[in-house]
């Protein structure tokens, strides 16, 4: 049995660096399933502050609800790499 990884019932065999597309296919089902896609669309990011040296309440707690969801991308994504192609994503700061 191959290597995979398992979360809230879904079953994936870790990205290897011959299924790349079965991978992606699948881990975007699992992404748009937890309601996550959105933290790895080309133009996603964080909101940024009107005054970013005195950022609001209401811009402060979208930041911390940005920062929440995009942590949780990045773990669904890195438990679902396999061993050898880690060293690919080892410096990303974001999903």
């Amino acid at each position: 049995m191959s290597k995979g990884y398992s979360s809230s019932g879904y079953r994936i065999e870790h990205l290897k660096g011959d299924n790349w597309m079965p991978w992606k296919r699948l881990m975007l089902a699992v992404l748009r399933d937890l309601n996550l896609e959105k933290y790895i669309e080309k133009t996603a990011m964080s909101l940024v502050a009107t005054d970013p040296t005195k950022p609001t309440k209401d811009e402060i707690e979208a930041q911390d609800k940005w920062k929440e969801g995009d942590t949780k991308t990045r773990t669904q994504i890195e438990l679902a790499i396999g061993d050898t192609e880690m060293i690919h994503i080892s410096s990303a700061t974001t999903a």
